[in-house]
């Protein structure tokens, strides 16, 4: 059963994500010169419009049936040179536990992140990876018993991503991350981040 989840999980990433933005003029001219694709100029060397560098995306996390949970993440990116990108994103993940404990769990979270191409022409497309992320939760239901019923963290990513182009229009982002913040005996981290602070995830833009 936990791998068809898995499964699922994969499908729902590559057909729910959308990302554009276009990152250089000619892109396969450059290819067919054996040169990346520019990301923020022209080759003649002039910055691309703003409209040209600003990438939009997302994906479909904590996808599960038992209990039943769904989450999505919209992000907006922006390309500030050739190997930097900065941007923001936002969460909301639902989990329904009707047939545990009678109630709900709302998660929303926020987050800025920067990445940056550390060793282009030795390892491209390998970004150093650093992100500050802010979530809460509430619940209603049964889950209030003890009147707790929000509660909130903030977590500072650290790790890498891999960035793989998907034709001309947007990337597949692979995170592996470490919650420096995280502690095991906060309730919340629990909630919120779950039982490691670890996280792997994938997000197209």
């Amino acid at each position: 059963m936990r791998h068809i989840h898995h499964f699922l999980l994969l499908v729902a990433l590559l057909t729910s994500s959308m990302a554009f933005g276009q990152i250089t003029e000619d892109p396969e001219e450059r290819r067919n010169q054996g040169q990346a694709p520019l990301k923020s100029q022209t080759p003649e060397g002039n910055p691309l419009p703003l409209k040209e560098r600003i990438r939009f995306g997302g994906g479909i996390s904590a996808l599960q049936f038992n209990p039943f949970s769904i989450g999505v993440s919209p992000v907006v990116a922006y390309q500030v040179t050739e190997h930097f990108v900065a941007g923001i994103g936002a969460g909301y993940t639902y989990t329904n536990f009707k047939n545990y404990y009678g109630g709900n769990l709302n998660q929303y979270s926020g987050r800025l992140f920067g990445m940056y191409e550390i060793l282009p022409a030795l390892i491209p497309n390998v970004y150093a990876h650093v992100e500050l992320d802010q979530r809460s939760y509430s619940t209603t239901g049964q889950l209030n018993v003890g009147g707790r019923t929000t509660g909130s963290s903030t977590a500072t990513w650290l790790g890498a991503t891999y960035s793989q182009p998907i034709g001309r229009l947007f990337s597949a982002n692979l995170s592996a991350l470490y919650n420096v913040n995280y502690s095991a005996n906060s309730a919340n981290d629990l909630i919120l981040y779950g039982s490691s602070p670890f996280t792997i995830r994938i997000l197209f833009f």
